[in-house]
């Protein structure tokens, strides 16, 4: 476990954070930390800590274990994309109904998507074989 935080989790910290267009101050306010606190972590001098991650987690709609893993609290196991840690915050915020509806839609994308694919490949081919 990190002492400080890892350089790769300052670096997303700092992108995601200018990404959004927000100053420190800013940040601060919305985990409700103090600026002095994530200065800290931002400069090396603190490790973010598990109340910061689950913060920062909120803040910028990724799952907690994704900010745990890259702020070197939790160890990794399979790693997801960054878009799919934001699809999985977005859908765990989401609530139980809208969670359905998002799930069938995203099966009936899958099969429109395989099936062009298959007909890509030409494994609807009647002319295979002759």
């Amino acid at each position: 476990m990190w002492m400080t935080s890892p350089p790769e989790f300052i670096d997303w910290i700092e992108e995601s954070r200018k990404a959004e267009g927000w100053s420190i101050r800013e940040l601060a306010r919305r985990t409700k930390f103090t600026a002095s606190y994530i200065s800290k972590v931002l400069n090396g001098q603190r490790n973010a800590g598990k109340d910061l991650c689950i913060a920062l987690a909120g803040v910028f709609h990724v799952t907690d274990v994704f900010v745990f893993r890259l702020g070197g609290l939790l160890e990794s196991e399979q790693e997801l994309d960054h878009n799919s840690e934001v699809m999985l915050g977005l859908f765990r915020n989401l609530p139980e109904s809208e969670q359905d509806r998002v799930l069938t839609i995203m099966r009936a994308l899958s099969t429109m998507h395989a099936t062009a694919a298959d007909d890509a490949n030409g494994s609807n081919d009647t002319t295979k074989g002759e």
